[in-house]
């Protein structure tokens, strides 16, 4: 018991975090980050994560915060523990997580109080529908609606309110200028004129010759309007196209494809072995993808698609996940090469502002940190990209601090 496919939160819904969108604009409350934390392999491990995460939790003065998962069964374990965890510190929270009939909790604790369960599938059983029981804007809504009230009640918050004082200041901003994309195709040099994306028709075959994990990769366009009644391996991400054009993650100025997107998906070459956590995804696309979600793409989006043919064995190592996903973010940064003198078309801000005399509320992400394709990679180079980034379990799942413009400049990337 796991992540299944449909409950998965990939690259491209991390960068659109609902939660993190809302409470960076929500003015009754002082929104004062992230914590991204790993799913550890044994209990005692799961534990010490739990513990660091409560102890963090405190040292930021969090009145309150919402704990989001996109695991069940075990990985509940390190759920409840870290509802736990900031209950012994006086820290109220509201949980979100995958429920259904299937994945119901298998331990808990007196602090386990409020928990949103965001299964949309009407048997109540995960599916192999990628997206289809994302975390949504409504979920995350309801989340933050009820976490503010149990703040309100509590005596923590109560005791507290005297010292509430001061005036909003802004402590950091990013930008995000959206290029327009509306047609793309292959060519002899990766190139952007106007909304036209053109795209070195030979541009993965020296990868794949530098790479012995993968057999081969197939990149290929999905238009619009092309059917997607058609056969696809199982997904191993979506992804947003993203530049810095100034500062590092989470600050500055960030370029953004508007009407592309990229869907990676992989399988093994000899045994036919599909990567996944708990149940593959293959099959027909538009029965396998549910589409508009926050981690999938936009029906009206062109699909950047590759396909890798792991060579035996190496889709289910994490080295073979790991490098698949390099070997895209490769392609990436030439388009991204490309990205930073094209037209832009309109642009989006997010403001980080202090609101010392609000509730002073978090938001913990608790992401995969198992290995092979159940694994996240924090703080790459490039925005929702892997290369330059470490993984979670790298760092034995310890939480770690970020931002909100740090999330919502793509500094976790999904490896699954």
């Amino acid at each position: 018991m796991g992540l299944g496919p449909s409950i998965k939160m990939t690259t491209l819904h991390h960068y659109n975090c609902p939660i993190t969108r809302r409470l960076i604009n929500d003015t009754e409350v002082d929104f004062v980050g992230i914590i991204e934390n790993g799913v550890s392999e044994n209990f005692d491990a799961k534990v010490a994560t739990a513990v660091s995460t409560g102890e963090l939790g405190s040292e930021l003065r969090l009145d309150g915060a919402i704990v989001a998962i996109d695991g069940w069964g075990n990985h509940h374990i390190d759920f409840i523990n870290v509802i736990e965890q900031l209950g012994i510190h006086d820290i109220p929270s509201v949980g979100l997580s995958y429920i259904g009939l299937q994945g119901r909790l298998v331990a808990t604790n007196p602090y386990v109080e409020t928990i949103i369960d965001f299964n949309k599938e009407v048997s109540g059983y995960e599916s192999c529908v990628v997206g289809q029981n994302n975390l949504t804007d409504m979920d995350a809504y309801k989340a933050i609606q009820i976490l503010k009230s149990k703040v309100r009640k509590s005596f923590a918050f109560k005791k507290r309110q005297s010292e509430l004082s001061g005036t909003d200041k802004i402590i950091g901003s990013l930008r995000r200028n959206y290029i327009s994309i509306s047609t793309a195709q292959f060519g002899d040099n990766t190139s952007i004129n106007g909304e036209k994306l053109t795209i070195r028709t030979d541009i993965v075959a020296p990868l794949v010759a530098a790479e012995p994990r993968i057999r081969d990769c197939h990149i290929s366009f999905l238009l619009p309007h092309d059917s997607k009644h058609i056969h696809i391996n199982s997904n191993l991400d979506f992804m947003p196209i993203a530049c810095k054009e100034e500062g590092v993650i989470g600050m500055g100025v960030t370029r953004q494809l508007e009407g592309v997107s990229v869907m990676l998906n992989g399988v093994e070459y000899g045994s036919g072995f599909q990567p996944a956590n708990i149940g593959s995804s293959e099959g027909i696309l538009d029965e396998r993808v549910c589409f508009d979600q926050a981690g999938t793409s936009r029906s009206t989006d062109i699909i950047l698609h590759f396909d890798f043919l792991f060579e035996e064995g190496e889709g289910r190592t994490s080295e073979g996940i790991q490098a698949a996903h390099e070997m895209a973010d490769r392609v990436l940064n030439e388009i991204r090469q490309s990205m930073k003198s094209a037209s832009i078309s309109h642009s989006e801000d997010f403001i980080m502002t202090s609101r010392p005399s609000k509730m002073r509320l978090g938001l913990v992400k608790i992401c995969s940190g198992l290995g092979n394709m159940y694994d996240t990679a924090v703080f790459p180079a490039q925005p929702a990209g892997i290369l330059g980034a470490y993984t979670t379990r790298e760092k034995d799942n310890k939480p770690v601090f970020m931002t909100p413009c740090e999330v919502l400049d793509g500094a976790i990337h999904s490896l699954i």
